[in-house]
């Protein structure tokens, strides 16, 4: 499995996670500090695995 496709994954899961953790428990503000600390990395993620993947396909063109 490439970086990209893993990384995109990985924030997927964990923007998930942060999701069920506002559903499952809507009146604790514990669990809505934790899933708004997860929710920044995975959305990092996100975005790191989408430029990464720009950048890859602009060299590609770039060396052929």
């Amino acid at each position: 499995m490439k970086t990209t496709s893993l990384m995109y994954a990985l924030s997927l899961l964990i923007i998930l996670i942060s999701m069920v953790l506002i559903v499952q428990f809507p009146e604790s503000g514990r669990m809505s500090l934790i899933a708004g600390v997860l929710f920044v990395p995975g959305l990092g993620l996100n975005l790191a695995a989408f430029l990464s993947r720009n950048n890859s396909k602009s060299m590609v063109k770039e060396i052929k």
